[in-house]
């Protein structure tokens, strides 16, 4: 049995089948079942005959983009090929045209001199942080959020200083500015008012994420920020005595006001 063939039906099948397939004499007529396939790709269907001599078309057609199975050959008195698609449901072969497949392209082996092939592939590890970085990803992001988190995480230990924005020291707002903008690639500003309008507001009290900005003071006009890193816990510039810590929430110095920026 030969290997299964798309057939495409041209739209001049239902111009040729509707005038010619009336008052002809079977001569030749193949019984065994065929191993090709028919694809309709008319416009709309093409017409399906009862018989291919003395034939009328059926109630249904072979619409567009349906299959049929080729089940037996026959051949008119006119030299005609047909195809049985169905029980008393035929179309003429001469309107068909068979579409080549794409072949499939083997890959090309390396050549060594010892004849084995092996393929390694080198993987460089890639933090979190250079990962969400350079990914553009939108707001919402986890990713993002997370890349956040692990660089707040990292400044912790590091000394604060009045006006720094790092690497090596940090101020209050400094921190922020310098983890968003290498984690996430967003700038919050430089000031407690410019982060505190970043993004959208969100509950302090309830369903914060990570890399959310937590504020304190009056919600108007906060006097301090810190980043939520999850588990109840944030990283913030306290102050020169204590740099970069983590911490855990406290309801006696509850944040006034939360933003979600990523």
């Amino acid at each position: 049995m030969n290997k299964s063939k798309w057939i495409k039906v041209s739209a001049a099948a239902l111009t040729f089948l509707s005038i010619s397939a009336t008052g002809m004499k079977p001569v030749s007529q193949t019984v065994n079942a065929s191993s090709k396939r028919i694809k309709v790709v008319a416009k709309k269907y093409v017409t399906v005959w009862t018989n291919y001599q003395n034939g009328r078309h059926v109630a249904t057609h072979a619409k567009k983009g349906t299959a049929w199975m080729v089940l037996q050959t026959a051949k008119d008195s006119m030299g005609n090929v047909w195809y049985r698609v169905g029980k008393n449901q035929w179309v003429m072969a001469k309107y068909v045209k068979q579409a080549v497949k794409a072949k499939k392209t083997k890959p090309v082996k390396a050549k060594s001199k010892n004849k084995k092939v092996k393929q390694t592939v080198k993987t460089k590890a890639v933090s979190a942080v250079k990962l969400a970085a350079s990914w553009g990803a939108p707001m919402g992001s986890r990713a993002k959020a997370n890349a956040v988190v692990s660089l707040a995480k990292q400044q912790v230990g590091k000394a604060y200083s009045k006006g720094s924005t790092g690497p090596k020291s940090f101020d209050n707002t400094g921190l922020v500015a310098y983890v968003y903008k290498k984690a996430a690639g967003v700038n919050t500003g430089r000031s407690v008012k410019d982060q505190s309008k970043q993004g959208i507001a969100v509950d302090s009290t309830k369903n914060l994420q990570k890399g959310d900005l937590l504020f304190w003071g009056s919600a108007t006009n906060p006097y301090s920020v810190g980043i939520y890193v999850g588990g109840g816990k944030y990283v913030a510039a306290t102050g020169s005595k204590d740099g970069v810590v983590q911490t855990t929430l406290s309801s006696y110095f509850w944040p006034s006001k939360a933003r979600r920026v990523l």
